[in-house]
């Protein structure tokens, strides 16, 4: 057996090209303000922010329950588009469908607050860059856990 040694050509980029940044893994993709709206329908603003209320809500687990609370919704086959805000922010921001429970923040577990309107929560997009999603949105998948859902995780992983 022989192995054939041809001469291979090797292409370089020319030295006045210039290089493409990967800043985001391999698979992920970057979204921008116009992309969450018409992909998902959420109403979101041109600094790639999006306002709480209309069906949705934010519920922010304080970091140390919020993996445990992840992994339980996902076991669950109930995990919704979950972020990790950044900016010093302690913890998870789990988007939900507020199902029209109302709660008190005094009727909270510990560690949890729910954010609805008024807020308006940064997304990932070129100006959010210190915001990340833990699990990202799926076209195709676009319902939301409900509050009492994601709350009911919070308090089964939390020890109390």
């Amino acid at each position: 057996m022989s192995i054939d040694s041809a001469q291979t050509t090797l292409r370089h980029r020319p030295a006045h090209a210039q290089k493409r940044r990967r800043s985001l893994p391999i698979g992920e993709q970057q979204h921008d303000a116009r992309l969450y709206r018409e992909a998902y329908g959420w109403a979101v603003d041109e600094t790639g922010s999006l306002q709480m209320g209309g069906g949705m809500v934010g519920v922010l687990v304080q970091s140390i329950f919020a993996g445990p609370t992840a992994e339980y919704l996902q076991r669950q086959e109930s995990c919704g588009p979950v972020l990790d805000l950044g900016m010093g922010v302690d913890g998870w921001l789990f988007l939900a469908d507020p199902n029209e429970l109302v709660l008190s923040q005094p009727e909270m577990p510990p560690g949890v607050t729910v954010l609805g309107c008024p807020y308006k929560i940064p997304l990932p997009t070129p100006a959010n860059r210190g915001v990340r999603w833990i699990n990202p949105p799926r076209s195709r998948a676009r319902w939301l856990p409900t509050l009492a859902t994601v709350i009911a995780a919070a308090i089964a992983t939390s020890p109390s």
